[in-house]
């Protein structure tokens, strides 16, 4: 989030429109640089990093202005550094937080200086820079963004210590050259992730980056099977992504567009079945 607040925008709202309510203040421990949000609907809660406060911050569901988290994930025990991203897997209660070398897990009633379930780590997992994270809680794995290789990392959702993924996509034919956010449909088995091409923050072209479908059992150099991209999409530099089966949507954030774009999943699935 470019500001420290959390928005909340009818699902149907469309156009230069006001949220229904913001999360907002100094109580509210927010803070700039937070790449990623999630919703926990056993809980009703919300979920937001914080990088600079080396902190995960869980708020009402209904939470509104000035109000504080009702719980917080901070201390030295947490390990925690840079974490400008998470995953919400709500089935199995856990948290699971990127940094620059590390995937760390916490349960979802974590609360204080408290030491991770398991870590993800070390020269087998190739884990650098990690950018962009989704955790499929019906086929149980991970994805997560990489530098070195540049691409996707696939690991099981139970991994714990020095491991090596299980899948990694990456290479010429994928396209990508940063990701930036993930998400998975756990049904159809794949994986969506937004790729911001290179530079496009300074050039602002419209048809470079773009929103890759791949199967969550794809490994290596594999071209995305569908694709959002062109000038009709506005797509500049993609960032979260998020699907809402129910009513057949798929939510892209745009960070130099500073906008919010809904697309037909419906239609894209169309495309798929030709």
């Amino acid at each position: 989030m470019a500001n420290p607040r959390i928005a909340v925008f009818a699902r149907l709202a469309n156009g230069n429109v006001a949220p229904v309510r913001v999360i907002e203040g100094g109580r509210t421990r927010l803070s700039r640089t937070s790449h990623a949000i999630a919703f926990d609907e056993k809980r009703d809660e919300i979920a937001v990093p914080n990088p600079f406060a080396e902190a995960v911050l869980f708020f009402r569901g209904a939470a509104s202005g000035d109000e504080a988290p009702v719980r917080t994930i901070q201390g030295s025990r947490t390990l925690l550094e840079d974490n400008d991203e998470l995953a919400l897997d709500s089935v199995h209660g856990e948290v699971i937080v990127p940094t620059r070398q590390a995937l760390l897990v916490f349960s979802t009633q974590a609360n204080g200086d408290v030491a991770p379930l398991r870590i993800i780590a070390g020269p087998k997992t190739m884990i650098e820079r990690a950018r962009g994270i989704a955790v499929d809680p019906v086929n149980n794995i991970i994805a997560v963004g990489n530098r070195d290789p540049q691409g996707i990392l696939i690991f099981n959702r139970t991994d714990e210590g020095d491991v090596a993924p299980k899948a990694i996509i990456s290479g010429p034919k994928t396209g990508i050259y940063t990701t930036k956010g993930f998400t998975i449909n756990p049904e159809r088995k794949e994986l969506i992730a937004t790729v911001e091409a290179r530079a496009v923050q300074v050039t602002r072209n419209l048809d470079e980056s773009f929103v890759g479908i791949w199967n969550i059992t794809d490994n290596g150099d594999v071209a995305p099977k569908a694709i959002i991209k062109g000038r009709d999409t506005l797509l500049i530099a993609p960032r979260g992504a998020a699907l809402d089966l129910r009513h057949q949507e798929i939510f892209v954030i745009d960070k130099v567009q500073n906008s919010f774009f809904a697309y037909s999943w419906e239609k894209i699935m169309e495309g798929l079945r030709r």
